[in-house]
Formats: C-alpha cells, sequence, structure tokens
C-alpha cells in the first residue's frame, strides 16, 4: 500500500513578512513565470512555490530564475516533465492519465508490458512491475507513460523524450531496441496496444 498525503511547508519559520512576503496556508510562496515573489528583486523555486515539488523541476526552476535574473536568455521550462516515487518497486510516469483522457473524452488506447515478459526483468531476478503505454486511437500520438518497477525512473526518459517531440507509439513498434534490456518494455507494450485496434 501506498500512502502520500501530500507535504506541509515550513516557511513561517523564515520571518518571510520582514521582506515584504507571505506565504498561503500551505506555506508557499506564490511567483510568476520568472519566478519572482511580490516582492520583484526576491526569486523563489522548488518546494516553497509547490506544484510540483520535485527535484527535477526545482533545479530547472532555479536554471531559469537566475537566468532572468542576469538577464539571460532562456526558453520555460516544459510542461512535459517526469515524476519519479523512489519506492521499492520505483513508480515513475510522464504525460496523462487514464482519468484526463476519460475526462476530456480523448479516444485512447492502453498498451501494457508486463516485467514478467521481459528476459532482463529475470535475468536481474526482479519480474514485477509493467510498462504502461498511452495512445490517441485515431493518430497513434503517445499521451502518457506510466511505470512500475525496477529502473521505472529510468526508463521513463525514453517516453518523455518520444512524447515531447510529438511522435507515435508506431516508434516503439518500429524500432530496434537493445536485448536484454527493460527498455525493450516499449515495444512489447506498443505491440500490445496495436493489436487491441485491430
Amino acid at each position: 500500500m501506498l500512502y502520500a498525503v501530500g507535504r506541509q511547508g515550513n516557511a513561517d519559520q523564515l520571518n518571510l513578512e520582514a521582506a515584504g512576503l507571505a506565504c498561503d496556508s500551505r506555506g508557499r510562496l506564490r511567483v510568476n513565470e520568472f519566478y519572482q515573489t511580490e516582492v520583484p528583486h526576491i526569486y523563489a523555486a522548488g518546494d516553497v512555490i509547490g506544484f510540483p515539488a520535485l527535484a527535477s523541476t526545482s533545479m530547472e526552476q532555479g536554471r531559469l530564475a537566475a537566468s532572468h535574473m542576469f538577464q539571460i536568455p532562456f526558453e520555460s521550462m516544459s510542461a512535459l516533465f517526469p515524476y519519479g516515487i523512489y519506492t521499492i518497486p520505483e513508480i515513475s510516469m510522464t504525460g496523462r492519465t487514464e482519468e484526463t483522457l476519460t475526462s476530456n473524452r480523448v479516444p485512447y488506447e492502453v498498451g501494457i508490458a508486463k516485467y514478467s515478459e521481459l528476459a532482463k526483468s529475470m535475468m536481474l531476478g526482479d519480474d514485477a512491475g509493467m510498462l504502461k503505454l498511452l495512445f490517441d486511437r485515431q493518430t497513434l500520438k503517445l499521451l502518457g507513460v506510466h511505470a512500475i518497477g525496477q529502473r521505472a525512473t529510468e526508463i521513463i526518459h525514453i517516453g518523455q523524450a518520444v512524447m515531447f517531440y510529438g511522435g507515435s507509439v508506431e516508434y516503439f513498434r518500429d524500432t530496434v531496441f537493445n536485448y536484454p534490456t527493460l527498455a525493450e518494455a516499449y515495444k512489447v507494450a506498443a505491440l500490445d496496444g496495436l493489436n487491441k485496434l485491430n
């Protein structure tokens, strides 16, 4: 069982009022697209501003804030980023969920690869886990990737890259993956999903 209820900030101990700042009820600071607070020469990034509160996105927010401070040209952070939960087994996802696709009435299909189907999992002695691909039924565009199992936080980036460039699930069907690897789960899941369309 995984029980996750979020985190409560502790910025109230920083005496932010002395700088002209105030936190919300959860201890977060409000920022603009440049990560400036309500006091323009004070920037904030990471957990103190709330969602997504991930180490990876926090580092990128800090880079963008520093770029703005020193007037260095930059592009905004991509809305597509991976989530990783470093439990045993690892859990990771990027893109959309079945719930959001259903509520937005997007026609989608699901392709699943069970780790027990992968030679690499058996070689590693841990075949518990799966990779799930969500893709548009008409365009075959990849919409979401979800992984549970060993190295899930590593293999998620393959799907993230394909989604970032607007790729389809056919990419995985047509790509040759090293064998044996956990990455070949993408091909197995793609074939599973595409076979459901016929």
